[in-house]
Formats: C-alpha cells, sequence, structure tokens
C-alpha cells in the first residue's frame, strides 16, 4: 500500500478532510481517502433505514411527541423530527445513491515527482491500458491551479487523472504500472458520498479530534445535549432542506466505499467521527454556520461539502 510522508501530510490537512466528508481527518493525513477511514461488523448501525425529511423545515416549534418522526405544521410550513436516530431534530444519513469510485491519480510522490523528461514516459504506458477512459496529463504548473478534489497529495508535482471504464479496472490499472519505466504509484480519488446531498459539513468532536490539541475552554466531547443545541442554531441561521446525523458506524461505511482494494492514500480502518450534514440552498451557508458554532461545545470543524 502507498502511505503518504509526513511532508504530504501536512499539506493535505483541512483540505483533504473537507474533500472526503466524513473521513477522519488524522487518518487522511496518514495515508486515504478520503476520505476517511474499516469494519464490517460495524454496519448495522448505519444501514438502517432512513426517517423521511420534510422540504424546507422553517417552523421553531419544537416539540416532542412519540418516539416516531412527527410533522408540525406551523405558519405553513413543517418541521421534520426525527427521534430514531443518535441526534434529535437529524435524520440518518440517506442510504444512497452510492457514487461510483473510478477515478484515480497517477503520480511519483518524491521530492521531484514526475519531471518533463520523465512525465512523456509515464504517458505512453498509460494510454496504452484498454482500461483506462480518459486520462488528463498534469504538469507542476498546471498543478498549481488545480482545484482541491484534483490536487496532488503529495504538494504540488506533475501528475496523472484518469478515469476507469469499470470501478473494478483500478487494481488492473494498478498492476500494469509495474511495466512503467519510472516508479509511480496509483491512488484513488474518491467521489464525495455526500455530494449533491447535503451542502454543509459540521465535525462533532470526539475524542482525539484536533480541537482539543489548543487551548479552547469551550471544547469537550459532543454530548447529545450539545447536537440538540447545533441543530437548533443551524435552523435559526439558514433556510433548511434537510439535516443529518452521521455516526462513526456510518463514515466507516462511507470510507470502506472509496476504497474496496487498498489502493488509497490512506490507511483504511474504523472511523471514530460523528458529523452534522446540513442541505441548504441559503447563500453563504458555509460561513454563516462557521462564525455561528465558532467555540460552541461539540463543534470541531465546519466545512463546505464538496
Amino acid at each position: 500500500m502507498f502511505h503518504l510522508g509526513e511532508q504530504g501530510q501536512k499539506q493535505e490537512g483541512d483540505a483533504a478532510h473537507a474533500r472526503l466528508g466524513g473521513v477522519d481527518r488524522q487518518r487522511v493525513c496518514q495515508g486515504a481517502h478520503t476520505y476517511a477511514p474499516l469494519g464490517e461488523t460495524m454496519y448495522s448501525a448505519a444501514e438502517a433505514i432512513p426517517g423521511e425529511g420534510v422540504s424546507k423545515p422553517r417552523s421553531r416549534l419544537w416539540t416532542v411527541v412519540s418516539a416516531m418522526a412527527v410533522l408540525l405544521i406551523a405558519g405553513g410550513a413543517g418541521v421534520a423530527w426525527f427521534l430514531g436516530g443518535s441526534s434529535q431534530g437529524a435524520l440518518s444519513p440517506p442510504d444512497g445513491p452510492w457514487p461510483e469510485q473510478r477515478r484515480f491519480m497517477v503520480l511519483q510522490c518524491s521530492v521531484e515527482g514526475l519531471t518533463p523528461k520523465t512525465q512523456p514516459a509515464v504517458e505512453k504506458l498509460l494510454r496504452s491500458v484498454p482500461e483506462i477512459e480518459s486520462l488528463t496529463a498534469y504538469s507542476k504548473r498546471q498543478a498549481e491551479g488545480a482545484p482541491p478534489e484534483m490536487s496532488n497529495v503529495c504538494g504540488v508535482q506533475a501528475h496523472f487523472v484518469g478515469m476507469a471504464r469499470e470501478a473494478s479496472d483500478i487494481p488492473k490499472i494498478s498492476k500494469e504500472l509495474a511495466k512503467s519505466p519510472v516508479p509511480v504509484n496509483l491512488v484513488r480519488i474518491p467521489y464525495n458520498f455526500w455530494t449533491g446531498k447535503a451542502d454543509v459539513q459540521v465535525v462533532l468532536t470526539v475524542a482525539g479530534s484536533p480541537i482539543f490539541e489548543v487551548e479552547n475552554v469551550e471544547a469537550r466531547i459532543a454530548t447529545e445535549k450539545d447536537r440538540e443545541v447545533i441543530v437548533e442554531k443551524i435552523l435559526q441561521l439558514v433556510d433548511v432542506d434537510k439535516i443529518y446525523y452521521e455516526d462513526s458506524a456510518f463514515a466507516t461505511k462511507v470510507l470502506t466505499s472509496y476504497c474496496p482494494d487498498g489502493l488509497c492514500s490512506f490507511t483504511p480502518g474504523p472511523v471514530d467521527q460523528e458529523a452534522i450534514y446540513v442541505k441548504t440552498d441559503s447563500p453563504g451557508a458555509v460561513e454563516t454556520l462557521k462564525k455561528a458554532l465558532d467555540h460552541t461545545p461539540g463543534v470541531d470543524y465546519v466545512f463546505p461539502v464538496w
């Protein structure tokens, strides 16, 4: 398995975490993806049937009636209460759709990386592999302006981004790279499960969260009450379509889908992470929630969902 060095780890940082959405930050930086490193035994809780949400909740009337979803009608707007999960006021994660993971990167994770002399030889080999549907070469200069999800996991270096014909073809492509005249590695570039399902990710504090490494008197492991307060604040601040609560079991399931074969820049394993995902059409929702939730007990970070 290909693991990133310390330099690559520090360069990825928060951007890698946000790109993955639901991926444990420390694991992503230690070695990918993404997202977010994964034990099969943890899936039962994650695979529970999600509650049905109500579009555009605006009312602030919160009334517990039973242990089932209750629809409140107030001023012509609905509020969805989901009481079957671990966080009141939030839905269980959606059960799909699961994005097809066909995208990959080929790179030489070294001090210099691929050069104008070595990159053409690797490109010639890659374009001869029938399992590759499309391939884009990035020079070092082009890599400087690449979007976050396409950035080189080892820093600003020349690399290739490709699309396999089938997700199952990626291990075959990796084996073909053994024929390369220049040593290179292949890593998957995951498609974020939460893209299109949410716009904002609120990462909750758990044991080992980076926030505990700095002085922050408000920092503590998120409690059930903390989650309720966070959800209440979100509903007050932005126009919400759906709010989801992701526990560690589901985060683990998501990360497993990113790396089914070990060809990733992270070490797969159970994820100790909880998050709230918000689907909203409010302009500037990410910045609004970042400012409002800063120093809120139970909140680690707020990220956009890419």
